[in-house]
C-alpha cells in the first residue's frame, strides 16, 4: 500500500502555495508560517501569512484581500474561520473555531473514545476593515465591520460593526466613526 506522505517542510512558506483550495495574487506566506490542511484553505490578494503564523484549517479558512495575519497568530478549529478584506490581526492572536463541551462527564482532551467528549464546532467571521490587537482570543462568533478589539481581548460573543471592544470578557467602550 502506498500512501502520499506530506511532510511538515512541505506545509511551510511557499512550499504550500500549490496545495491551497485558492490563492489570489501578490499573497505572501513568510518561510516559517504554517498551514496544515491547505486544501482547504483560501488566501485572497494581497495577504500576508508572516512567520510562525499556524493556520489548522478544519471546515475552511478563508482569509480575504489585504489581510495581515501578524507572527505567532493561530487559527485552529474544526469549524469554519471566514476573515475579510484589510483586516489586520496583532501578533499571538488565536482564533478558535470549536471548542469543548464541558457538560457533566465529558473529558476535554483530543484521543478518547467514542462518546467520552464533545466538541462544538462553530463558524467564526471577521468582518472586513476590523482591527484586532495583539494577543486576543476569539471564540466562534461574528466580529462586525470596522470594529475594533483591543489587544489581550477575550471575544465570546458577537461584536457590532465599527465598535471598540476590550477586557476579558470583551465589552464594547466605545465606538468608531465609519
Amino acid at each position: 500500500m502506498e500512501f502520499d506522505i506530506i511532510k511538515d517542510y512541505d506545509l511551510m512558506g511557499d512550499n504550500v502555495r500549490d496545495k491551497l483550495k485558492s490563492c489570489g495574487e501578490n499573497v505572501k506566506i513568510y518561510p516559517l508560517a504554517k498551514i496544515a490542511f491547505p486544501h482547504v484553505v483560501e488566501l485572497g490578494n494581497n495577504c500576508k501569512i508572516r512567520d510562525f503564523a499556524f493556520i489548522f484549517a478544519g471546515e475552511g479558512v478563508k482569509i480575504g484581500d489585504y489581510t495581515d495575519v501578524q507572527p505567532h497568530t493561530v487559527i485552529w478549529g474544526g469549524g469554519e474561520t471566514i476573515i475579510g478584506n484589510r483586516v489586520s490581526t496583532g501578533p499571538g492572536t488565536v482564533f478558535l473555531s470549536q471548542t469543548y463541551s464541558h457538560a457533566p462527564g465529558l473529558k476535554m482532551v483530543d484521543g478518547m473514545s467514542d462518546g467520552q467528549t464533545a466538541i462544538i464546532g462553530g463558524k467564526l467571521v471577521v468582518e472586513d476593515d476590523v482591527y484586532i490587537g495583539a494577543r486576543c482570543v476569539i471564540f466562534p462568533v461574528t466580529i462586525g465591520e470596522g470594529a475594533v478589539i483591543g489587544a489581550g481581548s477575550l471575544v465570546n460573543k458577537d461584536c457590532e460593526p465599527w465598535g471598540i471592544y476590550v477586557g476579558n470578557p470583551a465589552r464594547k467602550v466605545g465606538v468608531r466613526e465609519k
